[in-house]
Parts: C-alpha cells; sequence; structure tokens
C-alpha cells in the first residue's frame, strides 16, 4: 500500500493499494464512513468517477467535490504515482 503524495484531503485517507487491478484508481476513506475508489483519469470538472466499496451512503457533495478538484487538478502526478507504487513489471 502506498498513500497518495499529489494531495491531501483534510479528513480523508488516500491511497493505492500495492499490485491493484485496472483501471488506474486511487483509494479515498473517511474512517468509519465510507471508502471509495476514484477513477482520476475518468473525473472531469463536472463530475468525479467513482464507485463505493463499502459504506451506507456515498460521500457528501462537498467531499465529493473537494475529491474531484484535487484530481482534476492534479492528474498527471497520480498516474505517476500509480506506476510507480501499483504496476509491477512482469
Amino acid at each position: 500500500m502506498g498513500r497518495v503524495e499529489a494531495f491531501a484531503l483534510a479528513g480523508l485517507e488516500l491511497w493505492f493499494n500495492s499490485s491493484d487491478h485496472l483501471p488506474p484508481h486511487i483509494h479515498v476513506k473517511r474512517r468509519g464512513e465510507w471508502e471509495i475508489r476514484v477513477f482520476f483519469l475518468l473525473c472531469t470538472d463536472s463530475e468525479l468517477a467513482f464507485n463505493r466499496k463499502w459504506g451506507r451512503r456515498d460521500p457528501p457533495a462537498a467531499a465529493q467535490s473537494a475529491i474531484r478538484n484535487a484530481v482534476v487538478e492534479h492528474r498527471a502526478e497520480p498516474l505517476r504515482e500509480w506506476e510507480q507504487k501499483v504496476c509491477r513489471p512482469t
């Protein structure tokens, strides 16, 4: 597991799982409430591309907006981190 270094969001944990599956994504969690996978290459200025891994509800709109803004602003960095921390040479 590798922590996302490209950006941080208060109150949220962001990481990559080692040897994870495609498409490239980051895990974002608010402890005890929810965890989502964010498909950062698919996010746009108006849409957060994600699916809920666990939790009763999706993240609130404010959290989704903060995640989306950070991902869109720093799109290239998470991809570099994904390639370094997740992809393994075959």
